[in-house]
C-alpha cells in the first residue's frame, strides 16, 4: 500500500488499528511543520525536538483510544499544549531556583551575622576584662545597662566629672581594642 497517497482520515483509522506504517507517514507529513511552529515559541532546538517527539510518542501510545476528527488541527493543538506545559514548567523551575537562592543567601547571611555578633560580643567582653575595675563598672552601668551620667553619680556617690572621665576612658579603650574587629565588621556588612 502506498501511504503517501492516502488521506489523513484513512491514516488516522489505520493508526487506531496499530498500523506502524500509517504512523510513520503521519510523522513524515507533520514533524517538520510542528518543529517550525514550535521553534517560533521555544528557541532551543533540543527542547523543540523533545516537544515534537513527545507529541508523536503520545499519539502512538494513545492510538487505540484517541479521538481525532481532523489530524492537522489535532497535532497543532497538542503542540500548543506541549509548549504551554513546557513554559509553565520552566517558569516554576526559575521561581524555585530564585526562591532557593534567596533562602540560601538569607541562611548564609543569618549565619554570618550570628557569628559576627558572637565574635563582637566576645571581643567586647575581653576588652572589658582588661579595663581598670572602676572604669569597667561605670562602662557597664552606662553602656550596657543604659544608666545616665546623673544616675551613676547618685548611685555611686562620686562627682559627675569622675563618671564622665571613666566613660570617656572606657570608650577610648574600646575603640583601641576593637579597632581591627570594627574594620572587619564594616567590610563584612558593607559587602
Amino acid at each position: 500500500m502506498e501511504y503517501a497517497s492516502i488521506g489523513d482520515d484513512i491514516l488516522v483509522k489505520l493508526l487506531t488499528l496499530g498500523d506502524k506504517e500509517a504512523f510513520e507517514e503521519i510523522y513524515r507529513r507533520y514533524w517538520r511543520k510542528l518543529f517550525q511552529k514550535a521553534q517560533r515559541k521555544v528557541y532551543a532546538r533540543e527542547i523543540v525536538e523533545e516537544l515534537v517527539q513527545d507529541i508523536f510518542i503520545n499519539l502512538w501510545e494513545k492510538r487505540a483510544t484517541v479521538q481525532i476528527q481532523t489530524l492537522e488541527p489535532y497535532l497543532f493543538t497538542a503542540l500548543k499544549y506541549q509548549i504551554i506545559s513546557h513554559i509553565r514548567k520552566q517558569l516554576q523551575e526559575e521561581k524555585f531556583a530564585a526562591y532557593a537562592a534567596t533562602e540560601r543567601n538569607e541562611e548564609i547571611n543569618s549565619l554570618e551575622e550570628t557569628i559576627a555578633y558572637h565574635d563582637l560580643s566576645e571581643s567586647i567582653q575581653q576588652a572589658m576584662e582588661q579595663m581598670p575595675e572602676k572604669t569597667r563598672h561605670i562602662f557597664r552601668l552606662n553602656r550596657l545597662e543604659g544608666k545616665s551620667t546623673r544616675e551613676i553619680v547618685e548611685m555611686l556617690n562620686i562627682p559627675e566629672r569622675t563618671v564622665e572621665y571613666h566613660i570617656s576612658q572606657s570608650l577610648r579603650f574600646m575603640r583601641e581594642h576593637l579597632k581591627e574587629f570594627l574594620t572587619w565588621c564594616l567590610l563584612f556588612f558593607l559587602k
